[in-house]
């Protein structure tokens, strides 16, 4: 019987180590951070009441590539007044050598892209935005931004460098992005959106059922 036991300790024992090994492994490759404000509503923050109020929260991936349409993190590289380090989430459009504007293409304004290494026009298609009429403001925005004379441009296009990325808020009727400061660089993005935590409650639970799909 105490063999028995002892067996069942063991196998605790194991399974405990490998928990709090894949923990701890997690948590390397992994930062958490809180979404504040409603410029990637309903994306995040979904029903958000004030600017201040942070309701979801992302897990974000420093070992994982990024690319178009991914959600990312990026390091503002200041900080505020209470020491902590300011940061956006926001959505990647456009990267090193892309060509991006905004046209008004049957009825709305939409995102234009000719994409590094292409030549041909793409339309830009933003299943995360419910009501397209909110890229009129984008497009304000964005011809002050072309008419600056303060960044590369081709025609109406915006030319970003290798090193550059692009940016903006899903929320485009309230997201400070970079169609108001125009591209940053790569360097500061900390990395991909990995999971999202639904009411920033029960992290690992929300990762392990978006993990397995449950």
């Amino acid at each position: 019987m105490k063999k028995v036991f002892k067996r069942i300790g063991f196998v605790f024992s194991i399974i405990a180590v490998v928990i709090c090994a894949v923990i701890i492994f997690f948590n390397l490759t992994h930062i958490y951070y809180n979404v504040l404000g409603p410029s990637m509503s309903p994306t995040l923050n979904d029903g958000v009441i004030s600017p201040t109020e942070c309701i979801d929260a992302v897990m974000v991936s420093k070992i994982k590539s990024y690319t178009r349409g991914d959600i990312i993190v990026i390091d503002k590289n200041q900080t505020d007044g209470n020491g902590n380090e300011k940061y956006v989430i926001k959505r990647l459009i456009a990267i090193g050598g892309d060509k991006i504007t905004v046209r008004f293409i049957n009825g709305y304004y939409r995102i234009v892209l000719i994409m590094a290494g292409e030549s041909e026009e793409k339309v830009l298609e933003e299943e995360y935005i419910k009501d397209l009429s909110i890229n009129q403001k984008l497009n304000n925005k964005f011809k002050t931004l072309i008419a600056s004379n303060i960044y590369n441009t081709e025609g109406d296009f915006l030319v970003l460098a290798e090193d550059e990325v692009f940016y903006l808020g899903d929320n485009r009727a309230n997201s400070s992005d970079c169609s108001a400061y125009g591209p940053i660089k790569k360097e500061d993005v900390v990395g991909k959106v990995d999971y999202i935590i639904y009411g920033n409650t029960n992290a690992y639970g929300q990762v392990l059922k978006q993990f397995f799909g449950w």
